[in-house]
C-alpha cells in the first residue's frame, strides 16, 4: 500500500528527471459572489445591474448569480495565484468605482445584510432571450422552494486542474501505461473523484480554518434557534461556530437531505444525479409549474437543473451551448473540479487571501495523493453530519468529534492533518523554489495555537465592537470601497472593461435576435433528457 509519502517521493523524482515542475503547475480560476447594498443604511440594492458593467448574461467576468443584487466576478483560468489575485484586484476597482458613483458598496461577508424578507430580494434579470427566461424562471424556481433570503448567502468557489504534465506523471505512477485516449479520459476522471473522495472526508479543515460567519442578521432567520444566542443590534451568534453559511441554518437544501449522491466513479454519480432531475416531490408538486401563464419553477421534481444540487465540491467540465454539465462529463469526463465551501474572508476587500489560495493548492494536492478509497452512504452520511457540527461547533478545538472512527478531540485531528499537509507544503516550496506553500500552512498552524486568529473569531469580536453584524459589515464595506476609491483605474483598465461591457451588450442582443421558437418549446427541450 502506497503511503502519502511514497507518492511525494515519486513526484519529485519524475520532476527531476523531466527536469522541470510543470506537473506542479496548477491552473485555477476563482468565482466571487458579493452583495450590492446601499452606502448609507447597508441594506440590499433595488436597482438594475449596472449598464456600465455590461449584460449579466453574457459578460465573462462581471455578472449576477440568484439576484440581481448579487454580484459576481469570475477570473480566468491562471497558472500562478498572483495572477489570480490580481485579475480580481482589476475587476473590484473598477466595479468600485462604478458602485460609488451610484452610492453603493459591496457587502464584505457571506452572510447577507438585513433584509425585510423576500419580496425585499430582487430576482435576477437576464433579458428576454430564452436563455434569459430560463435562468429567471429556475431563480424563481429557488425562490419558490426555499426563498429568497437564503439565496444572498455569498461565497468564494475556487476552480482548479492539474497540468497535463502531472497526468503523465500519475498514469505512470499508477501503472497505467500506453492508455488509449479514451482510457486516459477516464483515469483522469476516476482521479479526480478520488480527491474528491478525499476532499469531502477532510474539507472540515477549511470550515474550521476559514469559516467566517459566526454571526447573522436576525432578519436572516423567521425565529432565533436555540443553537444561537443574541448579540445586541439584532444580531445572533453560535458561540462556538465556524461558518453558520455550512451548517444546517445556511445554505443548505433539506429537501437533499436524504439524496445520496455517489462520488466513486463518474458514471453512477451521472446517474444519481440524473435520477434526482427526474423524481418527483411532493411538496414541489404543490407549488405548481406554470400558474397563470407564469413560472414559477422549471419542474416540480427533486431538482430542477444539476446545479440545484448544493455540495462543498463538484466534478466539472466547460460545457457547450445548450449542454447540460452532466452530458458533458460523460462525453468528455472531467476536466477541473470546482470547490464550493469557501466563505468570503471579510479581512480582504476581495474575498480572500493569496495564502488562502496557496493553501487550498496544497489541500487539493493532499487529497488526490492521500488515497484512493471508495465512499459508502453511511460514511457520506457520517461525513454530512460531521461537517456541520464542526461549522456550528468547531471553535471548540477541545470538543469530540466522530469522523466515522469514534470520538477524537478536533484538534487531535487537525493537528494530524495540518502535519500531512506540512510534508506536501514542504515538498511543493522545495521543488518549485515557491516558499508560499509553507508559509501558507504555517498561517494556519498559528490559528490552532491562537484561536483569536480564526476569522470566525475576528468577525464575531468585531460584530461585539460595532454593536451588532450589521454595523460592522457596513463599516467594513465602506473602509474597503474608500480604499479602493484611493487607487486610481488606469486608462488601459477602463477601456479593456468598456470594450467588454459593450461587447457582452451585443452578444445580448444578439442572443435575443436569434430565438425561434417560444419559450414553452425551448424549455421543454431544454429539459428532455440527454
Amino acid at each position: 500500500m502506497t503511503t502519502l509519502t511514497d507518492a511525494l517521493q515519486a513526484l519529485a523524482t519524475h520532476c527531476q528527471q523531466a527536469a522541470t515542475t510543470s506537473a506542479l503547475t496548477f491552473h485555477r480560476g476563482v468565482e466571487r459572489e458579493a452583495l450590492r447594498v446601499d452606502r448609507a443604511a447597508g441594506r440590499i440594492s433595488h436597482k438594475p445591474h449596472p449598464k456600465a458593467l455590461g449584460s449579466a448574461l453574457t459578460h465573462s467576468s462581471i455578472t449576477t448569480d440568484y439576484s440581481e443584487s448579487l454580484m459576481e466576478f469570475i477570473t480566468q483560468v491562471h497558472p500562478s495565484v498572483e495572477g489570480v489575485i490580481k485579475e480580481l484586484e482589476d475587476i473590484h476597482n473598477l466595479v468600485n468605482h462604478e458602485l460609488h458613483e451610484q452610492d453603493e458598496c459591496l457587502w464584505p461577508a457571506s452572510m447577507p445584510c438585513y433584509l425585510a424578507g423576500n419580496e425585499d430580494v430582487p430576482i435576477a434579470y437576464y433579458g428576454e432571450s430564452n436563455t434569459g427566461k430560463l435562468k429567471r424562471a429556475y431563480r424563481e424556481g429557488l425562490s419558490n422552494r426555499y426563498g429568497r433570503i437564503m439565496q444572498c448567502i455569498a461565497g468564494m468557489h475556487y476552480n482548479f486542474s492539474f497540468d497535463q504534465d502531472f497526468w503523465f506523471f500519475l498514469e505512470r505512477y499508477k501503472g497505467k501505461t500506453d492508455l488509449s485516449q479514451a482510457e486516459k479520459q477516464a483515469f483522469q476522471s476516476d482521479s479526480y473523484f478520488t480527491l474528491i473522495r478525499n476532499f469531502r472526508r477532510s474539507s472540515w479543515m477549511l470550515s474550521l480554518l476559514f469559516g467566517a460567519s459566526p454571526t447573522i442578521d436576525d432578519s436572516f432567520l423567521p425565529k432565533k434557534p436555540d443553537s444561537l444566542e443574541k448579540l445586541e443590534k439584532n444580531t445572533w451568534f453560535g458561540p462556538k461556530a465556524t461558518s453558520l453559511r455550512m451548517s444546517d441554518l445556511g445554505y443548505q437544501n433539506k429537501a437533499q437531505a436524504d439524496l445520496y449522491v455517489c462520488y466513486n466513479e463518474v458514471d453512477t454519480y451521472i446517474s444519481t444525479v440524473k435520477k434526482a432531475l427526474q423524481t418527483p416531490y411532493q411538496r414541489y408538486q404543490d407549488i405548481g409549474v406554470k400558474v397563470d401563464g407564469q413560472y414559477r419553477q422549471l419542474n416540480s421534481n427533486l431538482l430542477q437543473i444539476e446545479n440545484e444540487y448544493y455540495s462543498d465540491i463538484r466534478p466539472k467540465r466547460v460545457t457547450q451551448p445548450g449542454e447540460h454539465p452532466s452530458a458533458a462529463l460523460q462525453a468528455r469526463g472531467v476536466e477541473y473540479i470546482e470547490v464550493r465551501i469557501m466563505d468570503l474572508d471579510p479581512g480582504s476587500s476581495i474575498g480572500m487571501q493569496s495564502s488562502t489560495l496557496y493553501f487550498i493548492d496544497v489541500f487539493l494536492l493532499y487529497c488526490m495523493l492521500r488515497g484512493d478509497e471508495r465512499l459508502g452512504s453511511a460514511e457520506c452520511n457520517q461525513l454530512r453530519k460531521m461537517q456541520q457540527e464542526i461549522a456550528s461547533h468547531g471553535r471548540d478545538l477541545d470538543m469530540d468529534f466522530d469522523f466515522g472512527q469514534g470520538p477524537i478531540k478536533l484538534r487531535t485531528k487537525a493537528d494530524t492533518m495540518l502535519n500531512n499537509l506540512t510534508e506536501v507544503a514542504a515538498f511543493l516550496s522545495a521543488q518549485t523554489g515557491n516558499p508560499a506553500y509553507q508559509e501558507a500552512v504555517e498561517v494556519q498552524k498559528e490559528k490552532l495555537n491562537n484561536e483569536a486568529l480564526l476569522p470566525s473569531a475576528q468577525l464575531l469580536e468585531r460584530s461585539k465592537a460595532e454593536q451588532g453584524y450589521q454595523n460592522a459589515m457596513l463599516a467594513l464595506s465602506k473602509e474597503q470601497q474608500k480604499d479602493w476609491m484611493s487607487r486610481p483605474l488606469s486608462n488601459d483598465l477602463k477601456k479593456t472593461f468598456m470594450e467588454k461591457a459593450e461587447r457582452s451588450l451585443r452578444e445580448q442582443e444578439a442572443i435575443e435576435a436569434a430565438d425561434e421558437v417560444d419559450f414553452d418549446t425551448f424549455l421543454a427541450a431544454y429539459l428532455t433528457p440527454q
